[in-house]
């Protein structure tokens, strides 16, 4: 996603060199915050230290979550000892709600009788906790790794919002509010539960 995004204000480009002045700062802007402002008044530094602060916490979330999620793996391997190469997000769900495989495996059965779905009685399915405190431990990692990736995520939503609103001041410093609307219009999709709004500007 974060790739698709580069991509398209890329080809934003030669659109803002080609504009009027008041398109031209909203494309500028919807470029790079605050580029539209620079180029109709000189000024813009405060959204593009946004900008940049944003793209600083969506990193260093990225890098939280990447190290809490190599220590929980590793702390497993170390308390329980786990296998964790290969295996997907349920396991290592179920490492933080079972004491050991056999628990796991017992409560399955109990709930879901002949369907149960239960972990192969093999060394890489195995895991036994040395303890409630170690599991407790793992689960506190695990979701400080989860809840890091969630805010990069809401991190690259800030910076959506940052360059829209950058876009719009900067048409309005540009041309003056006469000159220019921003108006939401909702979008429905037939024969789905989906909306979504779209921004129609009009200069």
């Amino acid at each position: 996603m974060l790739r698709f995004t580069i991509l398209i204000l890329l080809l934003l480009l030669p659109v803002a060199a080609s504009a009027s002045k008041s398109q031209g700062a909203f494309w500028r802007s919807l470029l790079i915050p605050g580029w539209g402002q620079r180029y109709a008044a000189g000024q813009g530094g405060r959204f593009f230290a946004a900008e940049l602060a944003l793209w600083g916490g969506y990193f260093g979330f990225e890098r939280l979550g990447d190290i809490r999620r190599e220590q929980y793996r590793a702390y497993a391997a170390e308390k329980a000892g786990a296998r964790p190469a290969g295996k997907g997000g349920e396991y290592f769900d179920d490492l933080g709600f079972y004491q050991s495989r056999l628990q796991h495996n017992q409560f399955s059965r109990y709930e879901d009788g002949p369907n149960a779905q239960v972990y192969p009685l093999d060394r890489d399915s195995f895991w036994e906790w040395d303890g409630d405190t170690s599991r407790e431990r793992y689960r506190s990692l695990r979701n400080s790794s989860t809840t890091a990736g969630r805010q990069a995520v809401f991190m690259t939503g800030l910076l959506v919002v940052n360059h829209l609103v950058s876009a719009v001041h900067a048409a309005r410093t540009a041309g003056g509010a006469g000159d220019m609307r921003t108006t939401l219009v909702p979008i429905f999709t037939p024969g789905r539960f989906r909306a979504s709004l779209s921004i129609v500007r009009r200069f």
